[in-house]
C-alpha cells in the first residue's frame, strides 16, 4: 500500500491480487464449515464429525464381522446336516442290505 501526493492510500496491483485471493479462500471456507454441524452455541462441531466417522466405521467393521460369522455358522449347520444325512442313508442301506428294519 502506498500514500500518493495528495494523501490518498492505494494498493498496488500485488495486493489487490493476495486480497482477492483472501477473498475466495475465505468464501471457500465458509462453505466448508457449512457442511459441518454447529454446537448449541453456533460454533463448528469438528470433534463431534470426527466421532461421527468414528461411529461409522466401528458400525461397518461390527457389520462385516456380523456377516462372516453368519456365513461361518451357516456353513458349519450345513455341514453337520449333510453329514447327519449321509450317516442316515448309511444306515439305512445297511439295515435294506442286512434286512433289518428301523421303526
Amino acid at each position: 500500500m502506498f500514500t500518493d501526493d495528495q494523501g490518498d492510500r492505494h494498493e498496488t496491483s500485488e495486493e489487490q491480487s493476495i486480497e482477492h485471493k483472501l477473498d475466495v479462500i475465505l468464501s471457500e471456507l465458509k462453505k466448508l464449515n457449512g457442511a459441518f454441524a454447529k454446537n448449541a452455541d453456533g460454533t463448528i462441531d469438528i470433534d463431534g464429525h470426527r466421532r461421527y466417522h468414528e461411529e461409522m466405521i466401528e458400525a461397518a467393521k461390527a457389520q462385516t464381522k456380523f456377516w462372516q460369522e453368519l456365513k461361518l455358522d451357516i456353513a458349519k449347520k450345513g455341514l453337520w446336516g449333510l453329514l447327519i444325512i449321509l450317516c442316515g442313508l448309511v444306515v439305512a442301506g445297511f439295515g435294506a442290505k442286512t434286512g433289518i428294519t428301523f421303526k
